[in-house]
């Protein structure tokens, strides 16, 4: 898989390697399927699964958990201009990064919530 660093060893490269290495980065890069109108790689189960843990944490923080996200989608793109690929990304990937990430939580919730009237318990 070999450096995917594209900023020739900036800081922010540094940083990024160690938290995530390069190698883990181009896994997680890796295009499952895409289309014009949907874009699923391994990074959606990452933004999936990070909204359903954000819900069993903060189940009643919708509007916390989307403010999170797009303060988060934009840090990301404005450190895309570095190139450092973990940044880069195209707007499709930046709005299905938001779907994921947003129904992972709605679908937690969902899910929790029916399972709860099923069984007849109350929070």
């Amino acid at each position: 898989m070999g450096n995917v660093s594209q900023t020739g060893g900036t800081v922010l490269d540094t940083i990024v390697d160690v938290i995530i290495p390069p190698d883990i980065v181009t896994f997680l890069n890796t295009v499952l399927y895409r289309n014009t109108l949907i874009l699923l790689n391994y990074w959606s189960f990452v933004h999936f699964f990070g909204g359903v843990g954000f819900y069993f944490l903060f189940p009643t923080k919708l509007r916390t958990w989307i403010v999170i996200n797009i303060v988060f989608e934009v840090t990301e793109y404005l450190l895309g201009f570095g190139g450092n690929p973990l940044f880069v990304e195209e707007t499709i990937d930046i709005i299905f990064d938001l779907v994921w990430s947003i129904g992972g939580f709605l679908i937690a919730k969902y899910v929790t919530e029916s399972v709860r009237k099923k069984w007849g318990t109350q929070t």
